[in-house]
This record gives structure tokens, C-alpha cells and sequence, in this order.
């Protein structure tokens, strides 16, 4: 694996953090919370802290070894592989659950008479070629993509501000059950990102020193591009249309007028959401590759096709992916969560063994 740099390395992390915030995150909010969502957001990064420093903390252990070597070397081969699969099928789901999201959304809003396997198919088909390089052109795409759609994002964010109500956002009503079981949702779907960025190994990082800092950074930046996104949708539609809206997000666009002229531009920026979950989908299959073999051709193609098989027939509609999202999935990366600590705990006394 080629060294990459800290830049590329917060891009690649950002990018798959406001993946998950720009359509899974955000249907969870608005199915159990008001116009009061931003406080739940806000609480979940506030308990994200703490997956963030365990990841600092398991990133320090052994730098030269990715997550997967990492669980081999403290489980054993036997146990480590056991694990390691069952990682590799969870990150399955969850590029599926990207990849459909994405198609759901293309499909809907571009190409209605277009079938949806067309679509994933050329998704994967792209992400499969950049698996099949190392991980610094994966990082060189990222950088590229993520400078664009910050750009993209601020423009936006500037000319939705003449669209937004203030009362839209009122009445503030803390709805203490709601905000933290929502935030703890989110916080748990929140540690996929953060677990997803040790499949590389931090001495492969130009400038190690600077790894902490990196990630720190980018998590801030994360946070800031979600709790404006919530609060822009939900003060610019309402929270009634953006409940009923299945891309809110996307609807609130619809009210910009570029520069006061430049109608309809909302289909350009919305291109940002799909190339952040092109970039996570390829991040997704080159770390499921990981997780089986170090073989970087034959095993990408298999997952890739598995990926798209089981995207056309496990969903047949979008009601039934919004009730799988508000059920199934939360308890499927319940389980990641839930090795992640104990990996951490492993770790932990581990460390303390061999001081001792």
C-alpha cells in the first residue's frame, strides 16, 4: 500500500461521513423527531467523541497493520478470520444499503423510465476499476470529488439563506426520549465511518504525527455540514413538508435562484450526494476485499456483482428500503459497534499486560 497524505486522508474520511448524514441519518431524524432534529444531532457528534478516540487510540496500536491484521494479531487467525468475515458481510450490507439509497434517488429524480440495475451497474462497474489500483488513487479521487462538493455546498448553502424561516423552526420543543434514542442511533450508525478509515495502516500516512489532527478536523467539518443541511431543510420547507417529502433535501434546492437569475440548478448540485456515495461504495469494496484477501482483481468483481444482485432483488420499492432502514438496519450495525469495542477493550488491556 502507497503512502497517502493527511489531506487525501480527511477527504476520504469526510466523504463517507456526510454519505451516510445526506440521506440514512437524515430519513431516521425525520421519522422520530420534529423541527428539534439539530439537537439530536448535535448530541449524537457529542457521543461520537468518544468512538473517535477509541479509533485514535486502536489506529495507535501497531501503526504498520490495518484493522483486519489488527484483529488477527489480538483474536488469534481462527477467531480473527471468524470476526473479520463477519465484518466483510456487515460492510456488504451497508454498500448495498449506500448503493440502493443512491439508485433510489437517481432513478427517481433523473432517469424515471431507466431501470435501477442499469444504474447500480454502472456505479459499481466505476468503483470496481478504482479498487483494482491502490488506495492512493482511491485518496486522489476523493480529493478531488470533496473539494468540488464543498464548493458546491457553500454555494448553496449562500443562496438558500433569502429562502429560510426562522418560524419554521419554532416552536422549540426538547423531546428528551426522542432526541436521545435518535442520537444514539446515529452515533452508532456514525461509528461506520470512523471504524471504515483503519483499513489504513497509520504508518501509512505521509505525516503520522499529524494523523489525530486530521481526523479530528474532519469529523468538525462533518458536523458542521449536517446540522446545516437539517436546519436549512427543515426552516426553508417546514417540517411537515419535509416529513412528507422523501428528498427533502433535495426538494429545499429546488427554491434557489443562483446568483438571482440561475433557475433549476438544484439537479447539479445534488451531484454531490452522488459522488460521495460512489466514493464510499469504492472505499466500501476495496476494505470488504481487504477483509478476505489481498488479492486486489478477481475478489472486487465477485463482491461487486454480489452487491448489485442482491440491490435488485432485496428491495423491490422504496417503502420497503424506508422500513428496513428504520428497523433492520440499526440492529445489523449494532454489531460492528459492538465488536468495535470489544477490539478496543482488547487493545486496552493488552497495553497494560505488557507494561506491566
Amino acid at each position: 500500500m502507497k503512502k497517502i497524505s493527511c489531506l487525501e486522508l480527511s477527504a476520504i474520511f469526510l466523504t463517507i461521513i456526510i454519505t451516510f448524514n445526506s440521506r440514512i441519518n437524515m430519513y431516521i431524524l425525520k421519522d422520530t423527531l420534529n423541527n428539534n432534529a439539530w439537537m439530536a444531532i448535535i448530541a449524537s457528534y457529542l457521543l461520537g467523541i468518544i468512538p473517535l478516540l477509541m479509533t485514535l487510540y486502536i489506529a495507535n496500536y501497531k501503526p504498520e497493520l490495518n484493522l483486519f491484521e489488527k484483529i488477527k494479531d489480538l483474536f488469534g487467525k481462527i477467531a480473527g478470520d471468524i470476526i473479520n468475515i463477519i465484518i466483510g458481510i456487515i460492510l456488504s450490507v451497508i454498500a448495498i444499503t449506500i448503493l440502493n439509497n443512491t439508485t433510489n434517488f437517481i432513478t427517481t429524480q433523473f432517469l424515471y423510465h431507466t431501470p435501477k440495475i442499469i444504474t447500480s451497474t454502472m456505479i459499481i462497474i466505476i468503483a470496481i476499476y478504482a479498487t483494482q489500483k491502490e488506495i492512493n488513487v482511491i485518496s486522489h479521487i476523493s480529493i478531488i470529488l470533496i473539494a468540488m462538493d464543498i464548493i458546491t455546498f457553500i454555494i448553496a448553502n449562500l443562496s438558500i439563506i433569502p429562502n429560510i424561516k426562522s418560524d419554521n423552526l419554532l416552536p422549540i420543543i426538547i423531546e428528551t426520549n426522542n432526541i436521545l434514542v435518535s442520537s444514539v442511533k446515529l452515533t452508532i450508525n456514525n461509528i461506520l465511518p470512523i471504524i471504515s478509515i483503519l483499513i489504513i495502516p497509520k504508518n501509512k500516512i505521509d505525516n503520522p504525527t499529524k494523523y489525530n489532527k486530521t481526523l479530528i478536523i474532519a469529523y468538525i467539518i462533518g458536523f458542521i455540514i449536517t446540522i446545516l443541511t437539517n436546519i436549512t431543510t427543515i426552516s426553508t420547507l417546514g417540517i411537515y413538508l419535509a416529513k412528507s417529502y422523501e428528498y427533502a433535501e433535495y426538494i429545499a434546492l429546488k427554491t434557489i435562484k443562483l446568483f438571482g437569475f440561475l433557475e433549476r440548478t438544484e439537479n447539479i448540485i445534488s451531484l454531490r450526494w452522488i459522488t460521495e456515495a460512489y466514493i464510499y461504495i469504492t472505499f466500501l469494496i476495496y476494505t470488504i476485499n481487504k477483509s478476505i484477501t489481498n488479492n486486489k482483481k478477481y475478489p472486487s468483481i465477485i463482491i461487486g456483482l454480489i452487491i448489485i444482485i442482491i440491490t435488485k432483488y432485496l428491495f423491490n420499492n422504496i417503502a420497503l428500503f424506508n422500513n428496513y432502514l428504520k428497523k433492520e438496519y440499526i440492529i445489523i450495525t449494532s454489531i460492528i459497534f459492538i465488536i468495535y469495542i470489544v477490539t478496543f477493550i482488547k487493545i486496552l488491556f493488552k497495553k497494560r499486560k505488557i507494561s506491566k
